[in-house]
């Protein structure tokens, strides 16, 4: 051996092996070295190549490695001379053999030999506690007498198959006589066998709690990861391998980044740093896994620093799917936002309510509206748009909490722009509210996503503002929470469209009541009848004096016919498209009627821009209507309306006008501009239906029927409008006997 040319790692491994060619396995050298198993092995094999040890391969997975047998024993295999049994294995060369043997006989581990009859022919202090007498009374004697405790164990078995085979093995077993578990190996040769047992219960011990920390880690449902210095898997548990959906051998030697993404290193050295400077030995947080799928989710990590055995630190660590419990919390914590929201909304809501009563102003009404919702703590900000009837755009009319919001984009309401398929083209197309749940992930508002993105909108409503079924326009509402606008929020959110629709038209209505300056529509509709179908041809006259709105879009009109236009009156009713009512008062003079319809198309735009029909008949089958609006009505909501009605009609005159003088409406417009519109509806359906004359032409039942309400709430809506006309006639000019 040329152990004076070893290094200093080389010397101290082979330190470990004594001169009796005992041998010994890798993980036995790695655990007295305190070292790496990879590292031992290196060092062996050099000690190998170097002709200072002995090395042979035992079972499919295990070596062995032993100090050359003495030279005497070598020389007796190269010429065919047995050694003599009490020789073998207890000389070394140039060593007296008293001296060897004191050496043997001192090691802890156990050492005996027997030869080709299992007559025991050597045994060492350590072997002789498995014996039954003396040391002196066992030598020569069989082994199973001596040690009859062998019998039927499994190093009996090992020891006879070794001896029959020739070949060397190893085994591993618990034995009784000596409380603890031994690990053997076996040397055979033709004059017997030579046996070297150790004491492995320290290790068995060990190794029986790492199996059963293993058996725990694999126990557990939350997945446990090993990480070597250069973040790779080392070490998974089947959860691990389950909650990813790696294959385990996917998994180990792989980087980190693979399930815990590209930032992983990064995310790491912070979370270093950060127990270092807190002198905390666990990191947890929250953060995502990408599973095989390609799929992320939400766990729960906590790990730590791990030595590893060549010195470097790994990172041991916990994962836990908490995707439920986040989804949850989640949930939880929109719900609260959201009854938050519901709050301030309300409180919103009644805010609006109260500061709009006193806007005598649309634009007044819409301002309001959107400061009111753009200071609230549940929304960024709002405005409020209109079309552009020429260009099928939106129009910006005001804005809060955002400026100049429409200046870089464009919204459409014509279906076949793809900038319609957003919330506002769609609120304005189908009168209903649009919400956008996720702006991010909705696709129909791709077109605004990089509009919006700098104002950090996650949710959108679009509230058509409504009254009597037209739209003035639609609210436009933004919150920085996703999912917004659901629910009881939801259901606010859209009453506040008709609340703000109801103000407006009833802002307008008052104005045109008013205003001294109107716009005047003149209409002619030649062979109108043709229109409906009706074929009754006459020379007659229809006039329509009044119409009422009820409600739910229904309208009561009244009117008179000369005697042979009466019958006309009925088949015209009953040709209006939708379901109509017509009563003929033919005994009056002239003969009355009244006719009940649900949305007739011209009426219901006249009215929802709170304008009215100042003349109507038709004669010789010619149709001449006269309509006034308000100067800041849009007129081509009414000539589309009447157009769509009648293709055939013809705009005779479009002109601002002002009231006459002898014009007696200034009166009734004071007189009613304080009635709500169910009182002015109330009072006006009892004028013309008769109710006041005396005898009366309606009664109180019919008049209730015909309004679709009940008799104490006609009285009561009577008793009221009466009062206030009559307050407005009577009452001084300080107010002091204003009554509601």
């Amino acid at each position: 051996m040329r152990s004076a040319s070893l290094s200093d790692a080389l010397r101290e491994t082979l330190a470990v092996f004594d001169e009796s060619g005992e041998p010994r396995t890798t993980p036995e050298v790695a655990e007295q070295l305190d070292l790496g198993r990879r590292s031992t092995y290196d060092r062996l094999d050099r000690l190998v190549e170097r002709d200072c040890l002995e090395t042979k391969k035992v079972g499919a997975n295990a070596r062995v490695w032993w100090r050359p047998l003495p030279t005497d024993d070598v020389s007796s295999k190269e010429t065919g001379t047995p050694t003599p049994d009490s020789e073998r294995g207890v000389r070394q060369h140039g060593q007296p053999q008293s001296t060897l043997e004191e050496e043997i006989r001192r090691i802890s581990d156990g050492f005996f030999a027997v030869d080709d009859e299992w007559r025991l022919t050597y045994l060492n202090d350590a072997a002789a506690a498995m014996v039954e007498g003396t040391e002196a009374e066992a030598l020569g004697q069989r082994l199973w007498d001596a040690a009859p405790e062998l019998v039927g164990t499994t190093f009996e078995t090992a020891y006879r198959e070794a001896m029959e085979t020739q070949e060397a093995n190893s085994v591993e077993a618990y034995f009784p006589p000596l409380e603890g578990w031994y690990r053997d190996i076996v040397h055979p040769s033709p004059s017997g066998l030579s046996v070297y047992f150790t004491d492995v219960s320290e290790r068995k011990t060990r190794q029986r709690t790492l199996e059963r920390y293993e058996r725990i880690v694999e126990t557990v449902g939350d997945g446990i990861y090993v990480l070597d210095g250069n973040d790779r898997f080392t070490f998974v548990n089947d959860a691990f391998v389950s909650v990813t959906g790696y294959d385990r051998e996917e998994l180990l030697g792989s980087s980190a980044e693979l399930v815990f993404g590209d930032e992983f290193e990064e995310t790491a050295a912070e979370t270093w740093t950060e127990l270092e400077s807190t002198n905390r030995s666990v990191a947890v947080l929250e953060e995502r896994l990408r599973g095989a799928d390609g799929e992320s989710f939400v766990v729960e990590s906590r790990f730590s620093r791990l030595e590893l055995e060549d010195g470097e630190r790994g990172r041991v660590g916990v994962v836990r799917d908490v995707t439920d419990r986040v989804e949850y919390e989640r949930e939880l914590e929109h719900q609260r936002e959201q009854l938050a929201a519901v709050t301030s909304l309300g409180e919103v809501a009644r805010e609006i309510v109260h500061a709009i009563i006193g806007q005598p102003t649309r634009g007044g009404i819409e301002e309001t509206v959107c400061e009111n919702l753009a200071n609230s703590d549940s929304y960024l900000f709002a405005w409020i748009g209109e079309v552009d009837t020429a260009t099928r755009t939106v129009d910006l009319r005001t804005e809060a909490g955002v400026e100049g919001y429409l200046d870089e984009t464009t919204i459409s309401v014509d279906p076949n722009d793809d900038r319609s398929r957003g919330p506002t083209g769609r609120a304005f197309r189908s009168g209903e509210v649009q919400t956008t749940r996720d702006v991010d992930a909705d696709p129909r508002y791709e077109p605004w996503q990089d509009h919006v993105e700098p104002y950090g909108v996650q949710s959108s409503a679009a509230i058509p503002i409504t009254h009597e079924g037209a739209i003035y326009g639609v609210l436009n509402v933004y919150a920085k929470r996703p999912y917004a606008f659901e629910g009881q929020e939801g259901r606010q959110i859209t009453q506040l469209g008709e609340v703000i629709g109801h103000a407006i038209a009833a802002a307008e209505r008052k104005q045109s009541l008013l205003s001294d300056e109107l716009v005047e529509l003149e209409f002619e509709i030649r062979d109108v009848f043709s229109a409906f179908g009706v074929s009754n041809e006459t020379t007659g006259k229809i006039t329509f004096n009044h119409t009422v709105p009820v409600g739910d879009g229904e309208f009561l009109v009244y009117g008179t016919a000369t005697p042979d236009a009466v019958e006309t009156v009925r088949e015209l009713a009953t040709a209006v498209d939708g379901e109509t009512d017509v009563t003929v008062h033919s005994e009056a003079t002239p003969p009355g009627f009244e006719i009940r319809v649900i949305d007739p198309p011209i009426l219901s735009v006249v009215a929802s821009l709170s304008g009215y029909v100042d003349s109507a008949s038709i004669e010789d089958g010619n149709y001449q209507l006269t309509i006034h609006l308000a100067p800041s009505v849009d007129v081509h909501h009414v000539v589309d309306a009447v157009e769509s009605a009648y293709p055939d009609a013809e705009l005779h005159c479009h002109r601002q006008i002002a009231r006459s003088l002898d014009d007696p409406r200034p009166v009734q417009r004071r007189l009613t501009a304080d009635l709500t519109d169910r009182q002015h509806a109330v009072l006006s359906a009892a004028y013309y239906a008769g109710f006041f004359e005396w005898p009366r032409e309606k009664s109180a039942a019919e008049l209730a029927d015909s309004l679709d309400i009940a008799a104490p709430t006609l009285h009561q809506h009577l008793r009221k409008g009466q009062r206030k006309v009559f307050d407005s006639l009577f009452s001084p000019p300080d107010g002091s006997r204003e009554r509601s």
